[in-house]
């Protein structure tokens, strides 16, 4: 790691500390440390994390150069560390972590969020189908177009549309979708400001009513290039 005041980021490069800083527990811990002397004990308290397995954690961090003992007060006879992050902000280059690490860079229990959501929308879903009594599944059938046939999900009596078209399905609030476009990097870069006129519409609808009439929803929006050997065999929308 190099250099840098507490007004600004520290960069972290060492190998072992940006392990630690893509794992969300590991960023739980240091947390608790982070422009503030604390304990272990407290720090257990403050997470809810077991006092063994956070007192490793804290000594991985300190190995790593993360954490350092900020002072040794005298209580009951023994002395009681108290611990501080070594700088108030941290920077990891993206470069300096493997794609693997990815779900995790993208911020604190992203792959919490994605499981999340994929629950919770299932858990609307068939609430909705059961309201609804009618018969949903896998549809698998002959087309005319490349590649000749078609599996999605349907309705056993609705007509064979496409959802983007007209959705035939039950109503419910959720919304799940992975289609596949081809698109030119400007198509693409215009779909993105759609993407985040959304959310920042989302965001300016999250304060009307009331909060007796609100309930938490979760977002989930995403545009990602795929490689032609990644596309190749996907089923088109």
């Amino acid at each position: 790691m190099t250099g840098g005041s507490e007004s600004s980021f520290l960069d972290v490069t060492d190998p072992r500390a940006v392990t630690l800083l893509m794992r969300e527990r590991s960023r739980r811990v240091l947390l608790a440390f982070l422009g503030r002397e604390n304990t272990v004990k407290a720090a257990a308290d403050e997470t809810g994390l077991d006092l063994r397995t956070l007192h490793r954690d804290v000594q991985a961090l300190c190995a790593a150069g993360l954490l350092r003992v900020g002072r040794v007060q005298k209580r009951g006879g023994r002395g009681i560390r108290f611990y501080r992050a070594v700088s108030d902000a941290f920077f990891v280059n993206h470069l300096n972590t493997e794609a693997s690490d990815f779900g995790e860079w993208r911020g604190p229990g992203a792959a919490r969020l994605d499981h999340l959501f994929q629950r919770a929308a299932a858990r609307e879903f068939a609430r909705a189908l059961r309201a609804s009594g009618r018969e949903w599944g896998i549809r698998l059938y002959v087309t005319p177009e490349a590649p000749g046939y078609r599996l999605d999900e349907g309705d056993r009596a609705a007509k064979r549309t496409d959802p983007l078209q007209e959705w035939s399905g039950p109503q419910a609030a959720v919304l799940v979708g992975t289609p596949l476009f081809e698109l030119t990097d400007a198509a693409a870069r215009e779909v993105q400001a759609e993407f985040i006129r959304l959310m920042r519409r989302a965001r300016e609808l999250s304060r009307a009513g009331t909060p007796e009439q609100r309930r938490p929803y979760l977002l989930r929006v995403g545009l990602a290039p795929l490689e032609t050997d990644e596309a190749r065999g996907l089923l088109r929308p």
